[in-house]
């Protein structure tokens, strides 16, 4: 495992970095979920996860990785939906 990181992060140091920021993100959120239930702040936890699916979408794109690609796309779509529901309530 520590040989294929370090073979990744030699030949791939921006994905790396997009996927650890965008993993960090999606943490940051459950984090922030858990500590305000029952009312989190939800437009600042859609911000967090629509920015987290970008960078993970990168990545996935970047791996040629049909199925986190997909993934991810839908959490973007998702994530979209919810927000732009939330802003207009």
């Amino acid at each position: 495992m520590i040989s294929f990181i370090q073979k990744d992060w030699k030949s791939h140091k921006i994905r790396v970095c997009a996927e650890t920021a965008g993993m960090l993100i999606s943490l940051i959120v459950a984090l922030i979920i858990m500590v305000t239930t029952p009312l989190p702040p939800m437009i600042l936890c859609y911000v967090l996860w629509e920015v987290a699916s970008v960078l993970l979408l990168s990545a996935a794109v970047s791996r040629g990785s049909l199925g986190f690609s997909i993934l991810y796309s839908g959490f973007l779509v998702v994530d979209g939906i919810g927000l732009t529901r939330t802003l207009l309530a």
